[in-house]
């Protein structure tokens, strides 16, 4: 069984917007063995809407398909009228929906409606209403041509209130879309996982295919098949235990959904406790710790040192250091985690520095160059990265690479020393 995504909405397809509903139904979709076939952006134009409808409704693989956006208020909301049109449908007023506006309106902006939210009121004749607390849209369900349609609202939020409702809906099928579990390893490159996990792969039956994803330094991996059948999940759940035991020094998947999360827990598992201070990351690896629910039991202070007399003033880092070898250098990485550390009085601290760009590189240190340090009572590590990329990339993968050498020391126990 196939399913379809449909996203309507111009500020998406000129990307003024950046899509999250397609992303998230996607997800949610395929975890329930509906596998998306086509994931689609239209904007708010009829004709379009109507040709992408009719083109999805012809393909007789989509079972379900999943629209969103296109049902607010104003004239540049077409997706109720558009679709009714293609299903042969009248669009009927529902008074109880039209009550549920004007309640929503008198509740959150102490008022009533103005009269084109009326149009939220109506539903193509013979669809099952669902209704929307958290905005004026409802959403509906409908049946076309051996399909089934679920309309909800583009906001982010509401798509999301909606997927449990939607999940109650869904048709059953025998021959589902599986996908196994997800691995994610961190300080490993791609084409080494692939090279060495082949032995793992030659015994599964065709049916079962693998992915790979590489991702800021991260490789995950999971393998899926277009049936699911008892033998084919067994199959799948044994070769990813065998590669989970292989490759566990660097799988952070099984203690959290990204690094940061990881680190978290093993911090926690540990008892201990980190410092950040960073220069040409900006604050963000420190965001990225503290995004974590819990993190104030192990995360204990964040330094920005952009300037060199921050570095002096906040961290201690000597200006010697910083005369002789440069603000971007091993040397002032050293510093700044054994600085920030101290000042602390924490296990561990982390020190950033590098150049973002697009400017301030030379040919002996240029734009990329980044100096990550490591340290705890007992040592201090510093690594030395080139990256390429734009500003924001460079930022990000100074912080991957942070966190990929705090999980990996965490790994092997080089930093439970107190």
């Amino acid at each position: 069984m196939k399913s379809a995504i449909l996203c309507i909405g111009t500020e998406i397809t000129t990307g003024l917007v950046r899509d999250q509903n397609a992303y998230f139904l996607a997800f949610h979709l395929t975890s329930v063995g509906l596998f998306p076939k086509l994931v689609l952006f239209v904007p708010d134009h009829k004709e379009t809407i109507a040709k992408t409808l009719q083109f999805l409704f012809e393909d007789e693989e989509i079972q379900s398909l999943f629209i969103t956006g296109g049902l607010g208020p104003t004239q540049d909301d077409l997706t109720r009228e558009t679709l009714a049109e293609i299903l042969g449908k009248k669009l009927c007023f529902i008074p109880e929906q039209w009550e549920n506006i004007v309640r929503f309106y008198q509740k959150i902006r102490h008022t009533q409606p103005p009269e084109n939210n009326r149009k939220q009121a109506f539903i193509p004749e013979g669809a099952v209403l669902l209704e929307n607390p958290l905005g004026t849209a409802p959403g509906f369900i409908s049946d076309f041509q051996n399909k089934k349609i679920f309309v909800i609202p583009g906001v982010p939020k509401e798509t999301e209130y909606f997927w449990p409702i939607i999940k109650t809906h869904l048709p059953s099928h025998d021959n589902q879309f599986y996908r196994s579990e997800m691995i994610k390893i961190c300080g490993v490159g791609e084409s080494r996982f692939e090279h060495e996990i082949q032995p793992f792969l030659s015994s599964l039956p065709d049916t079962l295919q693998s992915a790979y994803l590489p991702y800021f330094g991260e490789v995950w991996f999971y393998l899926y098949s277009y049936e699911k059948n008892p033998q084919i999940i067994q199959n799948a759940e044994n070769v990813i235990k065998k590669i989970k035991d292989v490759w566990k020094p660097y799988l952070f998947s099984q203690w959290g959904n990204t690094l940061e999360q990881a680190c978290g827990m093993l911090l926690s598992e540990k008892h201990l406790t980190i410092a950040i201070a960073e220069s040409c990351s900006g604050g963000l690896l420190s965001h990225r710790l503290t995004n974590v629910p819990g993190s104030s039991s192990y995360f204990y202070r964040g330094y920005v040192v952009y300037s060199n007399q921050a570095k002096i003033e906040d961290i201690g880092v000597p200006s010697s250091l910083l005369v002789q070898h440069g603000a971007v250098s091993e040397e002032v990485a050293h510093a700044l985690a054994v600085g920030v550390r101290k000042n602390s009085n924490t296990d561990i601290g982390i020190g950033i520095t590098g150049i973002a760009g697009p400017s301030g590189g030379s040919e002996q240190k240029p734009v990329g160059l980044v100096y990550i340090g490591i340290s705890n009572s007992q040592h201090t590590q510093v690594k030395k990265y080139l990256f390429s990329g734009d500003r924001e990339v460079i930022k990000t993968l100074s912080t991957q690479s942070a966190l990929t050498q705090l999980f990996l020391q965490l790994q092997r126990g080089a930093l439970n020393e107190r």
